[in-house]
Protein backbone atom coordinates (compact mmCIF):
# COMPACT_ATOMS: atom_id res chain seq x y z
CA UNK A 1 0.00 0.00 0.00
CA UNK A 2 1.30 3.50 -0.70
CA UNK A 3 1.59 5.60 2.27
CA UNK A 4 2.43 8.93 1.34
CA UNK A 5 5.64 10.97 0.63
CA UNK A 6 5.09 10.29 -3.36
CA UNK A 7 7.19 13.60 -4.03
CA UNK A 8 9.91 12.94 -2.35
CA UNK A 9 11.08 10.94 -5.94
CA UNK A 10 14.00 9.06 -3.99
CA UNK A 11 14.26 7.66 -0.53
CA UNK A 12 18.30 6.96 0.67
CA UNK A 13 16.45 5.32 3.67
CA UNK A 14 14.10 4.08 6.37
CA UNK A 15 14.59 3.49 10.00
CA UNK A 16 11.93 1.72 12.26
CA UNK A 17 11.88 2.21 16.23
CA UNK A 18 12.89 -0.74 17.50
CA UNK A 19 10.32 -0.96 20.30
CA UNK A 20 7.57 0.95 18.29
CA UNK A 21 6.96 -0.05 14.86
CA UNK A 22 4.56 2.96 13.86
CA UNK A 23 7.09 5.30 14.74
CA UNK A 24 8.95 5.32 11.31
CA UNK A 25 11.80 7.64 10.00
CA UNK A 26 12.93 8.36 6.23
CA UNK A 27 15.75 10.22 4.27
CA UNK A 28 14.30 11.76 1.80
CA UNK A 29 16.47 12.83 -1.56
CA UNK A 30 14.09 14.37 -3.39
CA UNK A 31 14.07 15.10 -7.23
CA UNK A 32 17.29 14.52 -9.15
CA UNK A 33 16.57 17.18 -11.62
CA UNK A 34 15.56 19.83 -9.73
CA UNK A 35 14.50 21.69 -6.36
CA UNK A 36 11.52 20.26 -4.68
CA UNK A 37 10.00 20.93 -1.07
CA UNK A 38 9.63 17.05 -0.06
CA UNK A 39 13.01 16.82 1.19
CA UNK A 40 14.83 15.80 4.01
CA UNK A 41 13.93 13.77 7.21
CA UNK A 42 10.26 13.02 7.54
CA UNK A 43 8.86 10.97 10.39
CA UNK A 44 5.55 9.15 11.13
CA UNK A 45 4.31 7.86 14.57
CA UNK A 46 1.27 6.04 13.02
CA UNK A 47 2.89 3.47 11.07
CA UNK A 48 3.16 5.67 7.89
CA UNK A 49 -0.58 6.99 8.13
CA UNK A 50 0.52 10.58 7.93
CA UNK A 51 4.06 11.99 7.87
CA UNK A 52 5.85 15.34 9.40
CA UNK A 53 9.15 16.85 7.95
CA UNK A 54 11.43 17.11 10.89
CA UNK A 55 14.63 17.70 9.04
CA UNK A 56 14.58 20.43 6.33
CA UNK A 57 17.92 21.96 4.70
CA UNK A 58 16.45 23.16 1.68
CA UNK A 59 14.52 23.05 -1.49
CA UNK A 60 18.22 21.55 -3.27
CA UNK A 61 19.75 20.17 -0.10
CA UNK A 62 17.98 15.82 0.65
CA UNK A 63 18.99 13.87 3.20
CA UNK A 64 20.32 10.85 1.47
CA UNK A 65 21.28 8.26 4.69
CA UNK A 66 19.47 8.24 8.30
CA UNK A 67 21.58 6.10 11.30
CA UNK A 68 19.94 5.16 14.42
CA UNK A 69 22.31 4.97 17.58
CA UNK A 70 21.08 1.28 18.33
CA UNK A 71 21.71 1.71 22.23
CA UNK A 72 19.23 4.95 22.46
CA UNK A 73 16.93 5.14 19.14
CA UNK A 74 15.95 8.47 19.88
CA UNK A 75 19.63 9.56 18.40
CA UNK A 76 19.68 10.19 14.96
CA UNK A 77 22.14 10.89 12.56
CA UNK A 78 21.18 12.49 9.14
CA UNK A 79 23.60 12.92 6.13
CA UNK A 80 22.28 16.01 3.91
CA UNK A 81 23.82 16.64 0.62
CA UNK A 82 23.14 18.52 -2.46
CA UNK A 83 22.65 16.67 -5.28
CA UNK A 84 21.40 17.41 -8.74
CA UNK A 85 21.85 16.48 -12.72
CA UNK A 86 21.71 18.62 -15.12
CA UNK A 87 22.08 17.84 -19.41
CA UNK A 88 25.31 19.35 -19.21
CA UNK A 89 26.91 18.41 -15.27
CA UNK A 90 25.79 16.77 -12.11
CA UNK A 91 25.89 19.04 -8.98
CA UNK A 92 27.65 17.48 -5.94
CA UNK A 93 27.81 18.80 -3.11
CA UNK A 94 27.22 22.27 -1.62
CA UNK A 95 28.00 24.25 1.94
CA UNK A 96 24.44 22.82 2.69
CA UNK A 97 25.53 19.36 2.75
CA UNK A 98 26.60 17.92 5.76
CA UNK A 99 25.94 15.53 9.01
CA UNK A 100 22.71 16.59 11.18
CA UNK A 101 21.92 14.96 14.68
CA UNK A 102 19.11 14.61 17.16
CA UNK A 103 18.93 13.67 20.27
CA UNK A 104 15.17 13.66 20.85
CA UNK A 105 13.72 11.87 17.98
CA UNK A 106 13.52 14.02 15.23
CA UNK A 107 12.20 17.05 17.72
CA UNK A 108 15.31 19.10 16.80
CA UNK A 109 18.46 18.78 14.81
CA UNK A 110 22.31 20.13 15.12
CA UNK A 111 24.80 20.28 12.63
CA UNK A 112 27.73 18.22 13.03
CA UNK A 113 30.75 16.83 10.80
CA UNK A 114 33.43 19.66 11.32
CA UNK A 115 36.38 18.45 9.41
CA UNK A 116 35.06 16.30 7.01
CA UNK A 117 33.89 18.83 3.92
CA UNK A 118 30.77 19.67 2.26
CA UNK A 119 29.10 16.78 0.88
CA UNK A 120 28.33 13.47 2.52
CA UNK A 121 26.55 10.42 1.42
CA UNK A 122 25.93 7.60 4.16
CA UNK A 123 26.51 7.15 7.95
CA UNK A 124 26.87 4.78 10.32
CA UNK A 125 27.02 4.07 14.18
CA UNK A 126 29.21 1.12 15.43
CA UNK A 127 27.44 -0.73 17.76
CA UNK A 128 30.54 -1.67 19.96
CA UNK A 129 31.38 1.64 20.66
CA UNK A 130 29.64 4.38 22.28
CA UNK A 131 29.79 7.77 20.30
CA UNK A 132 31.58 6.18 17.41
CA UNK A 133 30.50 8.02 14.04
CA UNK A 134 31.53 6.75 10.53
CA UNK A 135 31.08 9.02 7.49
CA UNK A 136 31.71 8.77 3.53
CA UNK A 137 31.90 11.66 1.82
CA UNK A 138 33.12 12.49 -1.44
CA UNK A 139 37.00 13.39 0.01
CA UNK A 140 37.04 9.99 2.33
CA UNK A 141 36.02 7.78 5.09
CA UNK A 142 35.66 9.90 8.22
CA UNK A 143 35.42 8.41 11.77
CA UNK A 144 34.46 10.30 14.76
CA UNK A 145 34.42 9.41 18.64
CA UNK A 146 32.90 12.61 19.68
CA UNK A 147 29.16 11.93 18.57
CA UNK A 148 29.68 13.58 15.70
CA UNK A 149 31.01 16.88 16.57
CA UNK A 150 34.45 16.30 14.87
CA UNK A 151 36.09 13.66 12.63
CA UNK A 152 39.54 12.61 11.57
CA UNK A 153 40.06 11.29 8.17
CA UNK A 154 40.35 7.15 7.58
CA UNK A 155 41.68 6.89 3.85
CA UNK A 156 44.77 5.04 5.07
CA UNK A 157 44.59 1.88 1.60
CA UNK A 158 42.15 3.62 -0.66
CA UNK A 159 43.02 4.34 -4.05
CA UNK A 160 40.03 6.88 -4.80
CA UNK A 161 38.73 8.38 -1.59
CA UNK A 162 35.43 9.23 -2.91
CA UNK A 163 34.00 6.89 -0.16
CA UNK A 164 29.96 6.65 -0.76
CA UNK A 165 29.37 3.65 1.50
CA UNK A 166 31.06 2.72 4.54
CA UNK A 167 30.70 -0.45 7.15
CA UNK A 168 32.52 -1.22 10.04
CA UNK A 169 34.20 -4.44 10.35
CA UNK A 170 31.64 -6.76 13.37
CA UNK A 171 35.05 -8.29 13.86
CA UNK A 172 37.35 -6.00 13.95
CA UNK A 173 36.94 -2.45 15.59
CA UNK A 174 39.61 -0.81 13.22
CA UNK A 175 38.25 -2.27 10.13
CA UNK A 176 35.95 -0.39 7.94
CA UNK A 177 34.57 -1.86 4.57
CA UNK A 178 34.19 1.05 1.97
CA UNK A 179 32.93 1.68 -1.31
CA UNK A 180 34.20 3.97 -3.73
CA UNK A 181 33.93 5.14 -7.13
CA UNK A 182 36.30 5.09 -9.88
CA UNK A 183 35.86 7.88 -13.00
CA UNK A 184 37.44 7.81 -16.11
Amino acid sequence: AHVGLRETMQIGRFRVHPQDPDLVYVAALGHSFGPNSERGVFRSKNGGASWEKVLFVSAKTGVVDLAMDPKNPRVLYAAAWTGERKPWTIISGSEESGLFRSADGGDSWTAMGRGVGTSFSQATLDPRRPGTVWVGAPTGAYRSDDYGLTFKTKNVGLVNPAVFWVAYDPNDANRLWAVTSTRV
